[in-house]
This record gives structure tokens, sequence and C-alpha cells, in this order.
């Protein structure tokens, strides 16, 4: 047998070669097969361990020699929190050995991998758990970029190299958000493949790859095109199939207010993009479908956001050239909720982060982006140019909710559709067209179209209205003040302009409210058939509005006072009542108008309640300027059924001026009864009045004349009353009543608004409780001033003290009473003789006088001489028994005081009989005056007894049948 030795020997050097080489290709086998596996597995784990400064696991690493392969199994990398970031089940690589050879680059047959599972986390405070694996990649070598060498920058791609098949198999990414109360996991299977992939490759077949992503509840992602190197581009086709949104909404729900429960989302688009200069991202025929899209508040039970169907076609985008270009945008009967809470309206913060600080931020980046995108619109800096030839809403609806009302309440828009086009932004700015309408409440319409526009804001709009339901508004207004919308229906046609930076707002057109009905707290105090306002124009930039007609036909008001006496207007400012206002608009009306109306006043202070009406209200007014000028106004109605009333003349508003007269006849005075049995204690028993009056204002000076003519007007029985007048009432309306029934009265007033004193009304109650308080305590003074009787002082006729004989003054008072007599038929004088202290000093002055011989000139006269003084003196000593040495220190003051004492002594000596002769007389020589010379029927003139210590020296004035 030939040994190993003998066998070398016999060979020559090729045999020899040959056996070397089949040793070394057996040990190389061993080597691989049985050593190098362990050796790579050990090294992988221990470098990739500290390189990533996790642990990392690798279960079996195979080598084939034969094959050029390798394969690793049971590849894991740790994570303390996922337990596993990265793994997969097995890779396999098989090197092309000749081919690298022959192309001169590496060249790999096969890499597959299979079973790759990543698990990426995110906390609360954003950070993810790879964070620390990328902070330490990036310390390893921070001066590699630095040690570059210029011939190093200057290559551009990757090395060469080819792989000729690539695929992933039964991978996947779990997506885990940890940032709310339970961490959310989204897992997405994943599978692709690559064809060829070179770098260096040219063929239309080279570096083909296909990419599927399949979502968690079975909607794809495909993904297949090819790609280059140096420089890098990639094109191909992209498209998303039946893509389930719940998924992806549960993953975002710890970071926003809202959550996803239904929605299938779909897109496709071919692209291409290149990095070489000038090349970019290209798009065509984009599209994206929204099926099913429900958004709701995460702690709500209704959704905010309903997408049955939104479709978009046909869009184009180039980066390089900035264009985006959208053919169409379709959506199908959406839905949107709002509800506003104490917290605010949901569907404005629905999409902000959850924590306020981070919405905070969110809403002042979004704030400071619209400016500055406004600013470079405006500057006409805008680098892109979009365009989107038509955007349609089919079937819209949208529900607004408020639950800050007592009882929450809704509003409601259906059936909307609108349609923009030619929406283009570029350098020129923002503009677009639109057009559209919907049923506004239920009930009403609203359709607009227009046009607008952005930096500058230039919007122009057509707006029509059609029976707007008003009462399903009147929540809003009841929680404002205390008014009720019952109803009515609001319309209008109407051109809206909106421009400027700081936008200038102006309406104009026509607008309407037919059938409109308000009360308060239950009450009905306005109702209209129709208001309408025609050549409306609002400007916000000038503060000014004019309408060239407001037409008012049936309208119905009602105003009451009530018991704690309190306007409606006051009742309605409530609190706010003081407030300051702002700067006044202008306003212009070319003519307000009234026909077949109704006003009505009720006073709920007095019992019974007060209430007076004006039916058939009809009028108008011409030419008003709240900038000043003089106004035409021209109004009349009837009064209560029976009573007319009339209005003409002027009004101004700066200054206010008014000038107007009016007139009211017939008005049947026993409504009045609240008013006369509050203030006089009787009802009325009947009465029809008239009233004529001027009234002038002239800023805040008031000044009016009116003329009261109260026919056949009596009182009826008594009411108590604790405001009521003491005084007889009755007695000074008989006064004041001629012999037709008729009373007349002419009442001034004057005063300044400004003063906090100054009251019209109560002036107004003043005088007539003056005239009627005089009338009855002084009826003949009443009614001298009111026949031309001088200057109306006539409470009694006078009479010389100590004189029964009629003087001047007396004759000129007895024919201003034979005046009132002859007007006054229904009068009867009673005349009443009265004296006073005056005649008592009289008489026994007289008396004095002629004991003293009858030829005494006077006191003066006496005092000069000195037999005056003596008769004097002497007439002291015999009639008072005293000695007048201590009244004086000379004679003329001792004669001065003597007589002072005679005449106090005379005056009480005075007979109560003289003075009831001297009354008497009095009236008995006044009514022979009356009845013989002025002509007073004596059945008329009636006297009754004398009063000798009565108040005046005169006769008193009474009258009877009144």
């Amino acid at each position: 047998m030939q040994t190993p030795a003998r066998w070398w020997r016999s060979r020559g050097w090729g045999a020899r070669v040959l056996a070397i080489l089949a040793a070394l290709y057996v040990l190389y086998a061993l080597v691989v097969f049985f050593l190098l596996p362990g050796w790579v597995r050990d090294q992988a784990r221990e470098r990739l361990t500290g390189l990533l400064g996790r642990d990392v696991t690798l279960e079996r690493v195979a080598l084939n020699p034969f094959t050029l392969s390798l394969t690793a199994e049971g590849f894991s990398v740790a994570d303390p929190d996922t337990g596993t970031l990265a793994r997969f089940d097995r890779l396999y690589v098989n090197g092309e050995l000749w081919a690298s050879l022959f192309h001169w680059r590496p060249w790999v047959g096969d890499l597959d991998l299979d079973g790759l599972r990543v698990r990426l986390r995110r906390e609360a405070d954003g950070t993810l758990n790879l964070d620390d694996i990328i902070a330490r990649l990036s310390q390893d070598d921070p001066q590699a970029d630095d040690e570059q060498t210029p011939e190093q920058d200057q290559e551009t791609g990757p090395p060469a190299f080819t792989v000729s098949h690539l695929s992933l198999s039964n991978g996947g990414v779990d997506l885990i958000d940890a940032a709310g109360e339970e961490p959310v996991t989204l897992a997405l299977p994943m599978a692709f493949t690559i064809d060829d992939l070179t770098t260096r490759g040219v063929g239309e077949d080279d570096n083909r790859y296909q990419l599927r992503v399949e979502g968690p509840d079975g909607g794809t992602l495909d993904w297949d095109g090819r790609f280059h190197f140096a420089p890098f581009s990639v094109d191909g086709r992209l498209r998303m199939d039946k893509v389930d949104l719940v998924a992806f909404g549960q993953l975002l729900a710890p970071h926003f207010r809202f959550a996803v429960p239904a929605g299938v989302l779909g897109l496709g688009a071919d692209y291409r993009f290149s990095a070489e200069l000038g090349q970019g991202l290209t798009v065509d025929n984009g599209e994206l479908t929204l099926d099913g899209l429900r958004i709701r508040p995460r702690d709500g039970d209704e959704d905010s956001l309903v997408v049955p169907e939104l479709a978009v076609t046909g869009v184009a985008l180039d980066t390089a050239g900035r264009t985006l270009t959208v053919p169409e945008v379709t959506v199908r009967e959406p839905a949107a909720r709002a509800v506003l809470t104490d917290q605010g309206l949901d569907l404005a913060t629905l999409f902000l982060p959850e924590d306020p600080k981070q919405a905070e931020r969110a809403k002042e980046e979004v704030r400071e982006r619209a400016e500055d995108t406004a600013e470079e619109l405006r500057q006409g800096e805008a680098d892109w140019r979009i365009r989107l030839d038509r955007f349609a809403v089919e079937g819209a609806a949208a529900v607004f909710r408020d639950t800050t009302l007592a009882t929450p309440r809704e509003l409601t828009l259906t059936d909307g559709a609108l349609t923009v086009s030619d929406f283009r932004l570029d350098q020129e700015g923002v503009r677009w067209q639109w057009q559209g309408d919907t049923k506004v409440l239920e009930s009403g319409t609203l359709s607009h179209s227009g046009e607008g526009r952005l930096a500058p804001l230039d919007l122009k709009a057509r707006l029509k209205v059609e029976g707007l339901p008003l009462a399903t508004l009147s929540p809003w207004v009841r929680a404002a003040m205390p008014i009720t919308v019952d109803k009515g229906r609001a319309g209008g046609d109407l051109n809206l302009a909106v421009s400027g930076d700081t936008p200038t707002v102006r309406l104009t057109g026509r607008a309407s409210v037919a059938d409109g009905a308000l009360s308060e707290n239950g009450r009905r105090f306005l109702s209209v058939a129709n208001l309408s306002a025609d050549g409306l124009d609002l400007n916000t930039g000038t503060e000014q509005v004019a309408i060239d007609g407001l037409a008012a036909r049936g309208l119905n008001f009602l105003h009451v006072l009530d018991g704690q006496g309190r306007s409606l207007g006051e009742r309605l400012a409530g609190d706010d009542g003081g407030a300051e206002e702002g700067a006044a608009w202008r306003v212009r009306l070319g003519r307000v108008s009234v026909k077949d109306s109704r006003l009505a006043h009720q006073d709920l202070t007095l019992s019974p309640e007060y209430q007076v009406t004006v039916e058939q209200w009809q009028g108008h007014m011409d030419g008003f300027d709240s900038a000043g000028g003089r106004a035409g106004l021209e109004t009349r109605g009837e009064v209560n059924g029976t009573a007319t009333l009339t209005l003409k003349g002027t009004v101004d508003a700066n200054p206010v001026t008014l000038d107007l007269d009016g007139s009211l006849k017939g008005y049947g005075m026993q409504t009045l009864t609240p008013f006369t049995a509050r203030y006089l204690g009787f009802g009325v028993d009947r009465g029809r009045l008239d009233v004529q009056s001027r009234v002038s204002l002239k800023g805040e000076r008031l000044d009016s004349t009116t003329e009261v003519a109260a026919d056949d007007f009596y009182l009826g029985e008594r009411v108590a009353s604790d405001q009521a007048m003491d005084v007889p009432v009755k007695l000074g309306l008989s006064v004041l009543r001629d012999g037709s029934g008729m009373i007349r009265l002419p009442v001034s007033l004057s005063g300044d608004l400004s003063d906090p004193d100054f009251s019209v009304g109560g002036l107004v109650f003043r005088v007539l409780r003056n005239v009627l308080v005089k009338a009855a305590t002084a009826p003949f003074s009443m009614l001298a001033g009111l026949v031309g009787g001088g200057d109306g002082d006539l409470e009694y006729v006078p009479y010389a003290a100590g004189e029964d004989r009629p003087g001047a003054q007396t004759r000129q008072a007895l024919e201003t009473l034979a005046r009132i007599l002859e007007q006054r038929g229904n009068l009867i004088l009673v005349l009443t003789g009265e004296t006073n202290d005056e005649d008592r000093r009289a008489l026994g002055e007289a008396e004095l006088v002629d004991e003293m011989g009858g030829d005494w000139r006077g006191l003066d006269t006496a005092l000069t001489g000195q037999e005056g003084r003596e008769r004097i003196l002497e007439a002291y000593r015999d009639r008072l028994d005293a000695d007048p040495a201590g009244l004086g220190d000379d004679d003329t003051e001792r004669a001065r005081q003597a007589w002072r004492r005679l005449l106090e002594q005379a005056a009480e000596a005075v007979d109560g009989d003289a003075l009831a002769d001297l009354a008497a007389t009095r009236a008995e020589r006044a009514r022979r005056l009356l009845t013989g010379e002025l002509g007073v029927d004596a059945e008329r003139v009636r006297m009754a007894r004398s009063r000798p210590d009565g108040d005046r020296a005169g006769v008193a004035l009474g009258a009877e049948g009144l």
C-alpha cells in the first residue's frame, strides 16, 4: 500500500500543486463551515453591542464556502421599553464571485431578509427609543467630515456595487405612542423587492423596486419604480388602496383632541425625483380619495366632521418650477358639527395639541406664518404658482350647537352646494370665484356668488336670502336681553364688498322682514307685517349707513311702563344702560314711512291700568340726516278709536332741534280715570278733550305752548288715593267751565332739559295742579286771568279802610266780575262783606277826630303847632285819665306818643255792630252796583252773612251752583 509520502514523492509538480490546492480547499471548507460562523457570530454580537450600546443577540451564523453565501438567524437588538428594538428571523446573502470578477465590482446575487420587525416607541416628551443610538453613532467619529480629502469631496455617488435581487418578506414596523394614558400600537406589515440594484446601472431594467406595506386592517401601499445613482434619481408610481385610517387615528389620539372612528384613504401618483441641479420632484396624474371619513372629539359621542366621499384628480406638481395644479376636487355630502361650550368652540380647537401650552404655541406659529404669507403676497414675493380649476361641494350640511344657553339649541345648514373655480396663487396674489346655495335653518335659503382676492383683500359677493326663520335665533337674542323672537322671515338681495388690510365692509342692496314679532317676558310688544329697507348702503370705512326708503306696514308696537316705573328701553338696557358708547355713525334716511299701523302705551304704575292706542297710524319723514339738516315730518292716527291725532313739522338731529305742531281732537276723557283717580281723587264721568300744541326744542331748551279744551268734562265718584290733591277739584273745574260746558286752558312750558330737576311730566302736573288749586280756592282770580281781567288777582272786591262807598279800584273789580258772570252763566256770585283790623282803626280814628272838633287836618299838621299838640294832650288826659308828662322829653314827642295811644284806645272801643254794619253796607253797595249799573241778573248775586272780623277790608267773593 502506497503511503502519502511515497505518493507525494512519486508525483510531479503539477500533481503536487493540485494536491496542495485540494487540501487548502478542504481546509477552507472546514474553516468556513465549522470555525468561522461561530467567530463571526461572536464578533458581530460584541461589536454591535459596543457600537449601539444595547444588548445584541445573534443566534446562528452559517457560511457556505461553495455558494459564497451567508445566513444569519435569530438577530435582535434589545430595548428597555419595548423589549426588542429590531429583530429579524433570517438574513441570506449570496455572493456572485465570477460576476464580481467579470464586472470588477462587488456583485451579490440575492439578498433576502425575512421576518424583519422594528419597534419604534415615542414617549410623552417626544423622544424616540432609538435617540440614544443616534446620538451614540454621531459621536463615534466627530472629525470624520473634516478628515476627508479634497479628492473624496469631489467624488459623487456611492461606491460601485450590484445586487441582482434584494427582498424583504414578512417584515413590519410597530409604531408605539406612549404619550397617552395607555400606549397605542400601530403595526404595519411590510415587504419589498428590488431587482438589479446597481450604483452604476444604465439599463431600463436596472434598479427596479417594489415596496408593499399592508395596513393593520387590510389596506395596502404599493410603491414601484426604479432609481439611479450619480446623480440620484427615482421615478415610478405610488399607490395606496383602502387604507383604514382608524388605526392611524388611534396613533394620533394622544396628541390631538379628536378620534377617527372610520375612514378609508386612497391615493396614487406618477412621480419622478432627481437630485440633479435644476431638477426636483414632479408628480403627475395624482389622485386622492377619502371614503366614509369621520372625525369625532375624543370624549364625545357625535361626529364633528363627516366626509362620505372626497375625490381629488389630475394633480400635477413641479417643485423645480414651483407649480401645483389641481384640476378638480369634489366633496359629496360632507357634514360638520360644531359645539360651543364654556371653553370655546370645539371645532376650532379640535386639531390643536391637547397640552394647553403646546396649543398656544401652535396657534401662534400658524398666526405668524399666515402674517408672513400675507406680507409675501402683498409684496408680490410668492414663489409658488398654485391653480385649482374647480372645487365642488355637493349636499353639504352643518350644525352649530350652543351649550352655553340655558337650554342648548342648534342652528343648521342643509342641502349646501358650493363651487369654487379659477383659484390662483401666484405673484399677483390669491384670487378665486365662487357660487353656491344652501338651506338655512331648515326653511330659509341663501344663494351667494362672487369673486375674491387676497393681499390686498378684495372680496365682492352677491347674497340673496329668502325666508330666513328669525324665531330660530330667539334663544341667542333672549340670552342677551329679555326678548323672544316669536316669528318672522328675513330676506334680502345684497351686495357685499370687503377690502383693505384693515378690512372695510360695504353692504348695499335691499333687506326685509315679513310677519315678524317680538315679545318681552311673554308679552308681545312689537309685530310687523312687512318692514323693508330699500337702497341700503352701509360702509364701515366712513362709518355711515344710508337707506333711501324705510317702509313699515302693519306695525304694531306696545310700550309698557312696568310696575316699577321702568320703560321698555330701561328694561332692555339692564345694568348696561349707563355704559359708554363709541363714536356715533352717520345715519341718512331718504323717506321713512309707516301705514296701517298701531301704537299703544300701557302704564302699570296706575290703578286701574292706563292704556292709550293710536290706530290707523300712518305718516312719513323725509330727509333725515344725523349729521344735521331739517327733516320734514307728518303723521296722523286715531286715538282710542275716536280721537284724531296729527303731527307736522321738522326735526334736526345736529344740533337737536324740533319744531312741531300737533293736535288731538275728540279724545274721550273717561280713559284718563287712572290719572284723575290718583292725582285728583275722582274718576272721570264724561268729557271730550281737544289739544292744540306747538313744541320747540333747540339743543337742551324746550319751549311749548298748548291750548287745552275739555268739553263737557265732569268728574265722577270719589276714589281713595294718597296722592290726591286736598282741594275741591270739582269746584275748581266748575270755575273753569264756561256756560257751554267748555274748559279752556293755555299751558306754557319752558325749561332746560339738561337740568336734572327739570321734568316735562312733572312740570305739566304742577301747572295743572296750580290751576285747579287756584280755581277752587280763588275762582274769580282764576277766571279774571282767563277772560282778560287784568293780572288775574281777583280774590275779593277791595274797599278803602273804614269806607263803605265803592272807590275806583272797587269799581274796576266789580266790572271784571260782571264780565266773568256774563261768560260763566252757570256761576252764582256770593258776596260776603268783611271788615278787618284796618277798618277798626279807621273807624276809631274817625270817632276820635269827631270828638276833637271835626277840623282835624292830620297828625303831622297838628304836631307843628302848639295848639294842635295841646289838643292831643288834652284828649289824652280826658279819654285815658292819664298824665302825658312821662311820654317824652318834649311836647312834640309827648303829643306823638299820646296820639298813638289814643288811636289804640279808640280802635278797641269800636263797637262790633259798627263793623258788621260796615261789612253789610259794603256787600249791599257792591250788589246794587252789579245788578243796577253793570247789568248783572239779580238772581245771580246773593248776599252771605257778613264777617266783621274777617281778613280783608272789602267784599269776599264766593260762588255757588258749580
